[in-house]
């Protein structure tokens, strides 16, 4: 385990120093990845002129688009859920779309799309050698929020973690598994 990361089994909280601010911490740290896993894919010379990013959304060639937001996985005994900020393709009147309306209220509005990311603990690969992609629903929220992502039902440890939650060993696994 990091040295920085100090688990008070008793009261199922994280208490942490962050990496950020080098403050001590309490609560469940949340995680959050910068840009899709296919921003990678597109060599760092060319990036400027074919990738558009900021922090919600991003464009590769006009043709993917993703969008960010937020994947809880409960904890059994903890009040808070371990938090993933991923990236979710969109289709490219939903990306659109997504973009006009940002700063509004967006609750009750569903699209789908596929996980963008790699996640450690979770990352399956599919008989190609690629991580498994899977399916998401990305649900709107009230204005100034991200859009909650849930897997849709299927055969996967992540869709199964994020419906059945996880136990407060599994919740310290993952968190040691991520890069600080």
């Amino acid at each position: 385990m990091p040295d920085f990361y100090a688990i008070d089994q008793k009261k199922k909280t994280f208490e942490y120093k962050c990496v950020c601010c080098n403050e001590f911490q309490r609560g469940t740290p949340a995680y959050g990845y910068d840009m899709p896993i296919f921003y990678f894919d597109v060599p760092e010379d060319e990036r400027e002129a074919r990738i558009y990013l900021d922090a919600d959304t991003c464009a590769i060639d006009n043709k993917l688009f993703f969008v960010k937001g937020i994947l809880d996985i409960p904890i059994h005994g903890a009040s808070e859920p371990l938090t993933w900020g991923v990236w979710v393709s969109q289709s490219v009147e939903e990306f659109h779309l997504y973009r006009e309306t940002m700063g509004t209220d967006r609750i009750g509005q569903i699209s789908f799309g596929w996980l963008a990311i790699t996640m450690p603990g979770y990352n399956d690969l599919d008989e190609r050698g690629n991580t498994v992609q899977l399916k998401c629903d990305v649900k709107g929220q009230a204005a100034g929020q991200r859009p909650v992502i849930q897997v849709q039902e299927c055969d996967h440890p992540l869709y199964r973690d994020q419906y059945d939650g996880i136990s407060w060993d599994r919740a310290v696994e993952l968190v040691q598994l991520m890069p600080h």
